[in-house]
């Protein structure tokens, strides 16, 4: 886990001092994550766009700009109404994810690149499985904790929660593996996900 926001040089071979950790309340937390604070809309995309030009991508047999790895950009919002002299504030917090690229390891050519598929692969997985535990009343436990990314977006999944999933796809035959396997994967979380609302009703 790397700060995409941070001033410091990113050293691979020290690590990240960055970790999850959860509060009292059940609360998820990034530890030494910096947080900073914007007044605009304007301000929040900025900072949007500096942590898209620093998260790692790489060039595939199938995608030049190919994001080699997950990247969450949370914003905390609080609001109040401008009518009558209330007080109370609302807090809201909003993960845009970018999930790395879903990719058939046998059509990667350089030996890295499997690797790093074979451990993008494995966590979207992971996150399948877990968005399925949460929506099903009969699971007495959600395996938040297989990876840091179900573990950071826990209350997203498991929680008081709106989500919207947008699937890039390429429409043509030398893709249509690609293709077919990340309609499923969105259609399947969807499923799950409108499952959810529905039992809660």
């Amino acid at each position: 886990m790397y700060d995409l926001l941070s001033d410091e040089p990113r050293d691979h071979t020290k690590g990240s001092d960055i970790s999850i950790q959860d509060d009292a309340k059940g609360e998820v937390h990034v530890k030494n994550l910096s947080v900073h604070t914007v007044s605009n809309e304007e301000q929040a995309l900025n900072f949007l766009f500096e942590g898209e030009t620093k998260k790692t991508t790489a060039a595939t047999n199938m995608n030049e700009h190919s994001s080699r790895a997950h990247s969450v950009y949370t914003v905390y919002i609080q609001s109040k109404s401008r009518m009558g002299n209330t007080e109370k504030v609302i807090h809201s917090k909003l993960h845009l994810v970018d999930l790395a690229g879903n990719e058939r390891t046998k059509k990667l050519d350089a030996q890295s690149r499997v690797k790093e598929a074979n451990y993008i692969n494995k966590s979207l997985s992971f996150l399948e499985q877990v968005v399925v535990a949460s929506c099903d009343s009969n699971k007495d436990h959600v395996p938040y904790r297989q990876s840091k990314l179900t573990n950071l977006l826990k209350n997203s999944i498991g929680g008081n929660c709106q989500t919207v999933m947008i699937a890039n796809v390429w429409p043509e035959e030398a893709y249509l593996e690609e293709t077919i396997s990340t309609l499923k994967f969105a259609s399947r979380m969807m499923k799950v996900e409108n499952e959810a609302k529905v039992n809660e009703l």
